[in-house]
């Protein structure tokens, strides 16, 4: 095998113009695809390593108006982000038949400091109850998070991101500060680090992928409902539930505002949380008149992700369109290796003479066709941060996720190692079935 690698490398060196010209061929090819599947990568990641597989979005439909037509005339499904109403969540909160649970809206509205000259934000922040950071892993800088009790008494408490904190009070050391929210005081008690699992699972309908875009702030559902703030957005609301004061405000009693998310730990906690909500659907007396069957769903994350389609379908299209570039690239760069291995057919037919097996030139031809394509990958790795790097200067709302991580790093070579074979094994094999004596004859 030795051997066979040294011929194989000279074979290279023999050759350099028709190497350069296949080294880049397959530089592109790689470039191409690496940057998409990169992409690709980042997006269809678990939100959450280790937890996502026992969450679940728990929903009922117990909103008092007739059933909606979800599906247009053309077949696009109108989104449904199964959100449920405060009532319910209360409920549910109160029977507490899940090992974690906690109900979630993120809000996008104004935060601002404390002090003569406060400063303010507009930017994101999650209404939830207290088993929200235990549940999904939030890691805390400083303090502490909020109890059960302070989600009962709606005390008006904050949990801060680190970078909020240091952009409205220049420093993360923040404990015990006020923040404004609506017309609300409230106090900080802890410091996160920055929480953005990609995609943001929990609450699609407020950021679907971002890497700088994120809940900046955690505060308790009642106390922000109590402070006045909307939580702007609803699936649908009671027909007989009051009118709305603003365009966008949403009544959190009468509206499904809030995703609900619970953790359970096993196929039994699955199948009698399931049977719970069921009954609870069932057991909704107000829907009667309104010709609505008992509806409760529990989905997983997994499961949900692929329900709403948040993979854009050009990220998916591209990929598909890179692949087919490689292939062609691949297609090219095989009728130049087979061209130059059939010039050494003299060359061939002696070491076949003195007794060189089939498998030996085959081995040597595949070797060199493989180094042609691990230069090629060496190469294609600036090709492809370079990609990367134009895609995160577009504006498309999941393109500065565009990164090369560890994985797709390793990948990108062993994609080169196994285009390297693919491609050459033709070539190789049609080398290896040269006749030496016709060969000889001709030399």
């Amino acid at each position: 095998m030795r051997y066979n690698l040294t011929l194989a490398w000279e074979g290279l060196k023999r050759y350099p113009r028709s190497t350069i010209l296949a080294v880049l061929t397959v530089a592109m090819g790689l470039a191409a695809t690496m940057t998409t599947l990169a992409l690709l990568h980042q997006l269809t990641a678990d939100p959450l390593p280790g937890r996502s597989g026992h969450l679940y979005l728990a929903w009922v439909d117990t909103v008092r108006a007739k059933p909606q037509q979800n599906q247009s005339l053309n077949d696009i499904t109108v989104e449904n982000y199964h959100r449920i109403k405060w009532d319910d969540a209360q409920v549910l909160l109160r029977d507490h038949r899940a090992t974690w649970q906690a109900p979630m809206a993120s809000v996008f509205t104004e935060m601002t400091g404390d002090g003569e000259h406060a400063p303010h934000r507009r930017d994101y922040l999650l209404a939830t109850t207290s088993e929200f950071m235990p549940m999904l892993g939030v890691s805390l800088r400083s303090g502490r998070g909020w109890s059960a009790a302070e989600d009962a008494a709606r005390a008006p408490v904050a949990i801060v991101d680190s970078d909020m904190a240091v952009r409205l009070y220049g420093t993360v050391d923040v404990l015990g500060r006020g923040l404004k929210l609506g017309h609300g005081v409230f106090r900080i008690i802890g410091v996160t680090a920055p929480f953005s699992p990609q995609p943001h699972f929990y609450d699609l309908s407020a950021i679907t992928f971002s890497g700088s875009q994120r809940d900046m702030a955690f505060v308790p559902l009642g106390a922000l409902l109590d402070a006045g703030v909307d939580l702007a957005s609803s699936d649908a609301c009671d027909e007989n539930g009051p009118k709305k004061s603003t365009l966008f405000g949403t009544d959190a009693a009468h509206c499904s505002s809030l995703s609900y998310w619970v953790d359970l730990p096993d196929g039994k906690a699955v199948a009698d949380f399931r049977a719970y909500l069921q009954h609870y659907a069932e057991n909704q007396q107000s829907l009667a008149g309104y010709g609505k069957s008992a509806r409760a769903e529990l989905t997983g994350v997994g499961a949900w992700l692929s329900k709403q389609n948040v993979v854009p379908d050009n990220v998916r299209l591209n990929a598909w369109l890179a692949g087919s570039f490689l292939l062609l690239c691949m297609a090219n760069v095989a009728g130049l290796l087979a061209a130059r291995f059939l010039r050494r057919g003299a060359e061939i037919g002696i070491r076949r003479a003195l007794g060189a097996p089939r498998s030996a030139i085959f081995q040597q031809h595949v070797f060199e066709a493989a180094l042609i394509c691990l230069v090629g990958g060496v190469l294609a790795l600036p090709l492809t941060l370079f990609g990367l790097w134009t895609l995160r200067l577009q504006a498309s709302g999941f393109t500065d996720l565009a990164r090369l991580d560890p994985a797709m790093f390793v990948a990108l070579f062993a994609l080169a190692l196994v285009v390297g074979i693919v491609t050459g094994w033709l070539p190789a094999w049609r080398a290896s079935r040269v006749e030496p004596g016709l060969q000889v004859k001709s030399a």
